[in-house]
C-alpha cells in the first residue's frame, strides 16, 4: 500500500473512533490505538492532555519512551504549545512530530509521533495528515461530558 492510501485508511479509522467512544478518555485512547494497530518497530504515537500546570500522557502506542507527565515550561511539549503549531524535532535516529489541538484558543493537548529516520521520511503530506487529525480531535472531543 502506498503512503497516500495508508494515510487515507488511517483517516477513515480515526474518523470512526468518535462513533464508538463513550468518554473523552475513550476517544483520545481510541485514536492512539488506531495508530497502534499499524505501528511497526521503532514507531510510536502518544497523546498528552493539558492540565493545570503540566501535560499528562493519556495514551501511547509503540516503542516511544514518553514521560507520564511534563511540567509546563520544561520541555518540547511546552515549546510546541507556545508556538501554537506543528513542531518537528530532528532527533538522532528519529523525527518527532508534535501537534497541538485546541478548543477555541484554549490548548486541550498535544499529539506526538516518533518516526525512525531510516524507515520513514516526513513529508508535507504527513503534516497535512497530522493537521487533519488534530482538527478531527478539535471538532469531536467536546461531545463527551468528561
Amino acid at each position: 500500500m502506498d503512503k497516500s492510501a495508508f494515510l487515507d485508511e488511517l483517516r477513515l479509522e480515526v474518523g470512526l473512533v468518535s462513533d464508538h467512544a463513550n468518554s473523552q478518555h475513550e476517544f483520545f485512547n481510541g485514536i492512539i490505538q488506531v495508530f497502534g494497530k499499524y505501528i511497526k518497530h521503532g514507531f510510536s504515537a502518544g497523546l498528552y492532555k493539558s492540565q493545570v500546570d503540566f501535560f499528562k500522557l493519556i495514551a501511547c502506542a509503540g516503542d516511544g519512551a514518553y514521560d507520564a507527565m511534563e511540567l509546563f515550561g520544561e520541555g518540547h511539549l511546552s515549546l510546541c504549545a507556545i508556538r501554537g503549531r506543528i513542531s518537528i524535532l530532528d532527533l538522532e535516529y528519529s523525527s518527532r512530530i508534535l501537534a497541538p489541538f485546541y478548543e477555541g484558543h484554549h490548548l486541550i493537548g498535544i499529539i506526538v509521533f516518533d518516526l525512525p529516520k531510516v524507515e520513514y521520511e516526513v513529508t508535507e503530506e504527513d503534516l497535512i495528515f497530522v493537521r487533519e487529525i488534530c482538527r478531527h480531535i478539535e471538532l469531536n472531543q467536546n461531545q463527551y461530558s468528561n
